[in-house]
C-alpha cells in the first residue's frame, strides 16, 4: 500500500479520459486539417476612411421636471430637523414625567409602612 503511486491526485477521477472509445467515436469522421488562411492582400494605396457625419441635433427639448430649488429644499431640510429634536424632546419629558411618578408611588409607599 505504501508503494502505490497516485496518479492525478482527487480530481483525475473528473478529468476526461482521451483514450476511452466513446469519444474517439464522437471525435469528427475528417481528421483535423490546419486551416491555411490567406492573407488579405495589403494595397499600395491606403484608403482614408471616410468622416462619419455628424446628426444634426434636434431641438432640444425643456427638462419635463423643474428644477429643484436648493435653498427651499434646505429650508425645509432644517425644519424636518427641528421638528424631530422637538417630538425627541417630548418623548423625554414623558419619559421623566413617568419615572418621577413611579418613584413618588414608590416613597409614598414606603412612608406609609412607617
Amino acid at each position: 500500500m505504501a508503494q502505490e503511486e497516485k496518479k492525478g491526485g482527487f480530481f483525475s477521477a473528473f478529468k476526461k479520459s482521451t483514450t476511452s472509445g466513446s469519444e474517439a467515436q464522437a471525435s469528427p469522421a475528417v481528421p483535423a486539417q490546419p486551416r491555411n488562411i490567406p492573407a488579405p492582400e495589403s494595397k499600395s494605396v491606403v484608403e482614408q476612411p471616410k468622416p462619419a457625419v455628424a446628426a444634426k441635433p434636434a431641438v432640444v427639448a425643456e427638462p419635463s421636471e423643474p428644477a429643484i430649488d436648493t435653498v427651499a429644499a434646505f429650508n425645509r431640510y432644517c425644519s424636518s430637523l427641528a421638528d424631530i429634536g422637538a417630538s425627541q424632546l417630548k418623548v423625554v419629558e414623558m419619559t421623566l414625567t413617568m419615572l418621577t411618578g413611579s418613584i413618588n408611588k414608590i416613597a409614598d409607599g414606603l412612608k406609609s409602612k412607617k
